[in-house]
């Protein structure tokens, strides 16, 4: 199996977010071949290498692949377990034995669909910028946008801290009393992004709820509910995931081979290293 990254490695086994993992072998709580590593990016090989967190045995995740549909619910973060004690994914899914971790993030207040699994590449590949995989939200904001204000957003805007949001599909639902709903998709997933977005056009967020990721749909799921993927829903993530990484390989390209002679007499080739077709 290929190396990995150690706070990969502990974040992949169920042991919380990244930045969690890279704080724990910082501290010195993380031993590698009874070595304690203070290096997160050291490198280790999942199926050789003893890993341990605070004297215990890190779990490895099993071959078999796993594929959980959450439902989070509001005022839970995105982790499976969370350093200030705030309730967390690992609080709330018990009952699932083996190690999985979530594919990207949820605000603290947001709710909506999560995915949940113990397939790296899948996760690399849902996750990924460059590729792209819509995320559709149910927004409520206060007051009700007009539509400068909406074409602002569909085309990509800077925000208050110089950093620029690509471009995004937002579409007006209905209007209430002193607010709003709006349907937004976007194909990123900066950190905050929405509330920064609607913040930076006076319209802050009240209310936010994901409904879709990728291929994946939160139909009639119960908030704080979690159930296994469907293996109509395997076989979508898979086909994106190859996609991906075809995407990622570009198509092949067949070798060219010099066909018949020419009439015209040529120069001799230079002795110099010709330049490969793929090259150029």
């Amino acid at each position: 199996m290929a190396q990995e990254k150690l706070q990969l490695r502990i974040r992949n086994s169920g042991g919380g977010s990244r930045r969690f993992a890279e704080q724990l072998v910082r501290e010195g709580r993380v031993t590698v071949n009874g070595q304690i590593i203070k290096e997160p990016a050291f490198m280790v090989d999942p199926q050789a290498d003893y890993i341990k967190v605070d004297g215990k045995l890190l779990q490895q995740v099993g071959s078999s692949q796993l594929i959980i549909i959450f439902n989070k619910p509001r005022n839970v973060v995105s982790t499976m377990k969370d350093p200030e004690d705030r309730p967390c994914l690992g609080d709330v899914i018990r009952k699932i034995k083996d190690p999985v971790f979530p594919v990207g993030r949820l605000d603290f207040d947001a709710e909506g669909v999560m995915i949940l699994t113990n397939d790296g590449q899948m996760a690399q590949a849902l996750t990924h910028p460059s590729n792209r995989i819509p995320r559709t939200y149910l927004v409520k904001v206060r007051g009700v946008p007009d539509e400068k204000s909406l074409k602002l957003i569909r085309k990509g805007m800077p925000l208050s801290d110089g950093e620029r949001v690509g471009d995004i599909s937002c579409s007006f639902l209905r209007a209430q009393d002193t607010t709003s709903w709006l349907k937004v998709v976007l194909f990123e997933g900066k950190r905050n992004e929405i509330k920064r977005i609607f913040f930076r056009i006076n319209y802050p967020v009240r209310k936010l709820r994901r409904i879709s990721f990728g291929p994946i749909e939160l139909g009639s799921l119960e908030t704080g509910a979690w159930r296994l993927a469907t293996v109509q829903e395997r076989r979508k993530l898979t086909a994106l995931v190859d996609k991906t990484r075809q995407s990622v390989r570009g198509p092949e390209r067949p070798m060219i081979e010099r066909q018949g002679t020419s009439r015209h007499k040529t120069k001799p080739r230079s002795t110099s290293r010709p330049i490969r077709p793929d090259s150029v």
